[in-house]
């Protein structure tokens, strides 16, 4: 059946469609009676510099550790988490099985999802399912973060966070702006937001009483289509209501003082340094309990060609890290240098929940942080390098390096494990087949 629709349905459908992913993030009432259980998932593509065998001639710059006496004795690029190995857990083998044979530049977007890129249904991700259960306690059900931020494309993704639907989430690049949403009370933003607010609410009125309007004119068929879209604006609505609630609330007070909010890719440091700050600082304040952080995609860019105009290496990210697929000791030493770049500023980060005091431990006891990448070569999908941090006081067992490359289980398995570690009563996860005890104190 045809119809001639109004041009005002394809406009207010288009407006709602890009104040669907800003309210992603907006909830209830916080709940900090007692230290509440975080989740952070941190992403580099392309791959690390990494060798598992110990007379290699580039083994001391492998991102793995070895295991010595019993002991995570890390290298020269990840040296600076040495502190915190009895807080550390690596892994090598694991992988989704969906997405080993894809494209070697889609595997990103599968990271949290477990989904092939491609596929027809898309899981949500793991940060997102945990804050359909538990987002409703903080302002912030969730963050979205990202170097590059927005988008990006099917099978080269800019975010590792999907809806519920399955669809992506664009990641903040943004520091001012991710301050001023956490932090910022002054009464003017305060007004703008609440303006930006009312005007979305009425637009997603609009859009309802049109579709109303609309379904009673379509087939049973043409409704059905439109019902995942109607699904998603009903969804835009209760959030709108969510960020009215939340809107007389004061915001948080923290020290600015320290945060670099205006530097950008061509100071790297700075820019990261700041973005774990923000995300400490929300984490702190209970503003949100998950979050997502994309530090370099797959795709062409300027944080691709960083390592060479800010490190000094010879070559942008994308090609230290198919030198080093042949596992030379120059082209080691350098995918390396820039693993170092990254291990030093999470260290840090991580050192920071370590030494904040929080119930019967720290910050870091009561937050998951997994950090990783979907290839063990470039664009090899298959044995990926992980490492959780933290999360003691949720039921983690540390200082261990998990060899699961005999093992039948997908990452998945992982996922759902921590799931379950943030009570999320969830049954599985994407392909999951079971929880994976291993992990378990």
């Amino acid at each position: 059946m045809n119809h001639n629709l109004n041009r005002r349905h394809f406009l207010y459908g288009a407006g709602v469609s890009m104040i669907l992913p800003r309210l992603e993030s907006f909830s209830e009432t916080p709940d900090t009676a007692t230290p509440p259980k975080r989740f952070l998932a941190i992403y580099v593509g392309h791959g690390f510099a990494i060798t598992p065998k110990d007379d290699h001639p580039a083994r001391d710059w492998s991102w793995y550790p070895r295991v010595v006496d019993g002991e995570l004795k890390f290298g020269k690029s990840m040296g600076a988490m040495q502190p915190l190995a009895d807080q550390i857990s690596v892994f090598h083998g694991l992988e989704h099985p969906q997405v080993a044979t894809a494209n070697g530049h889609s595997s990103a977007d599968s990271f949290l999802t477990g989904s092939n890129p491609q596929a027809a249904v898309i899981s949500p991700s793991v940060d997102q399912v945990a804050a359909m259960t538990h987002g409703k306690k903080t302002r912030f059900p969730s963050l979205v973060l990202g170097n590059e931020g927005g988008l990006g494309a099917r099978g080269s993704s800019l975010t590792l966070s999907y809806n519920r639907s399955g669809r992506a989430i664009p990641s903040t690049s943004d520091l001012i702006d991710l301050y001023n949403q956490l932090f910022n009370s002054d009464p003017a933003l305060v007004r703008k937001e609440k303006a930006l607010s009312a005007r979305n609410a009425a637009l997603v009125d609009r859009v309802l009483d049109s579709a109303k309007s609309l379904q009673r004119r379509l087939s049973a068929d043409d409704n059905r289509k439109i019902g995942s879209y109607l699904e998603s604006v009903r969804a835009v609505e209760k959030n709108i209501e969510r960020m009215q609630r939340w809107s007389d609330t004061p915001k948080p007070q923290v020290d600015a003082s320290n945060l670099s909010l205006k530097a950008t890719v061509n100071e790297p440091h700075l820019f990261i340094e700041t973005m774990y700050d923000l995300i400490y600082l929300a984490f702190k304040t209970d503003s949100t309990r998950y979050a997502t952080y994309m530090l370099q995609s797959m795709i062409d860019g300027p944080w691709n060609e960083m390592p060479k105009n800010a490190l000094g290496l010879p070559v942008g990210h994308h090609r230290l890290a198919h030198s080093a697929a042949g596992s030379g000791l120059t082209a080691m030493e350098n995918l390396g240098t820039y693993d170092k770049f990254q291990g030093d500023l999470l260290a840090r980060f991580l050192g920071k929940l370590a030494d904040t005091p929080e119930g019967e431990g720290s910050m870091l006891d009561n937050t998951i942080v997994f950090y990783g990448t979907s290839n063990s070569k470039t664009h090899v999908n298959r044995d990926y390098p992980l490492m959780i941090a933290g999360g003691s006081n949720l039921g983690i067992k540390h200082g261990v390096f998990h060899e699961m490359a005999n093992t039948a289980a997908p990452l998945s398995n992982m996922l759902l494990t921590l799931v379950h570690l943030l009570d999320v009563p969830a049954e599985r996860f994407s392909d999951s087949t079971g929880v994976m005890k291993e992990i378990l104190a």
